[in-house]
């Protein structure tokens, strides 16, 4: 909504344009709002409204190590490639498991996430 040096970067304006959608067509508009979970606060807290206009929230957990096995395999199956041995799927296993956050440790915005596949996948191609 507004940047780190406080500028309002239209947010405000899209905001309240948003709100008065909602109001104007709520039989007939579904918005979801998505995002990390500290911004989407920082949304929800910037006008008190929000919060009764977005009363659902659903939050996800982050991917479990053998999800993001999962969500690899069928990137390298959707760019028709395979990993050329066992050690290579190892490999790739060990690092999918640093990318998930240990219980109780704070997650950063790559823990656990699918674009943490896409961005190893796509470093190992840029290295064949």
């Amino acid at each position: 909504l507004v940047g780190d040096d406080g500028r309002d970067s239209f947010g405000r304006e899209a905001l309240d344009t948003l709100i008065k959608l909602v109001e104007d067509y709520r039989q007939d508009l579904v918005v979801i709002l998505a995002g990390y979970s500290s911004e989407m606060a920082r949304l929800i807290e910037a006008n008190p409204g929000l919060r009764s206009r977005f009363p659902t929230v659903i939050e996800f957990d982050d991917y479990t190590s053998e999800e993001l096995l999962e969500i690899a395999d069928g990137m390298l199956l959707q760019d028709i490639l395979t990993l050329s041995d066992l050690s290579a799927s190892e490999r790739l296993k060990e690092l999918l498991q640093k990318t998930v956050p240990k219980p109780g440790k704070k997650s950063d915005r790559q823990a656990g996430n699918g674009r943490a596949v896409r961005n190893i996948l796509e470093r190992a191609k840029r290295n064949q």
